[in-house]
């Protein structure tokens, strides 16, 4: 009797090598049915953030003697809430002034603002007011008192993506 050879073996070591590929590959390219049906993330609805009376209630940017540009205003918010009003011409997106101030009394009046090169010439510019409601930009107590900027509702009022509470406006001025 005669015992087979090594190519019988190898023949049923190829078969079920590929039987196993083709199985593991869904069958020549096929993806296997699943249950994963395409989805978008489902966000909450932040449209009624801005619903209510506006936080911040007046601003002005003005010119000193000197020609220094100076903003001003008054918001509804706590006593040493820090705000930022960046200053930026319309259309690009550097700033050429930029100013942190803090509101007292429910206002608040910024120092002196000049370019590189000293005044801002009188031109249009764009003023965006932005006040973060996080740990690193507010105080314990403005925290508190605005229930993290969660209990805040009005025009400008947002969510970041990680849930954390601003205000963001943009006012256009010729100053």
């Amino acid at each position: 009797m005669r015992r087979a050879g090594p190519q019988p073996c190898f023949a049923v070591l190829f078969a079920c090598l590929l039987a196993g590929s083709l199985a593991g590959c869904g069958g020549c390219g096929r993806k296997p049915a699943t249950d994963d049906a395409l989805t978008f993330e489902n966000l909450p609805d932040t449209a009624g953030l801005s619903v209510g009376r506006p936080i911040l209630e007046a601003f002005d940017a003005y010119r000193m003697d000197s020609g220094a540009l100076r903003v001003r205003g008054r918001a509804d918010l706590p006593d040493g809430t820090r705000l930022q009003v960046a200053v930026k011409r319309p259309g690009e997106k550097v700033s050429v002034a930029m100013v942190q101030l803090t509101v007292q009394d429910r206002q608040f009046d910024s120092p002196p603002m000049v370019g590189e090169a000293g005044p801002l010439p009188v031109a249009n510019y764009r003023f965006e007011i932005t006040v973060h409601f996080t740990p690193d930009w507010q105080s314990a107590e403005v925290l508190r008192a605005t229930g993290d900027g969660r209990a805040l509702r009005g025009p400008g009022i947002t969510r970041s993506r990680m849930g954390d509470a601003a205000l963001y406006l943009v006012e256009e001025l010729k100053r």
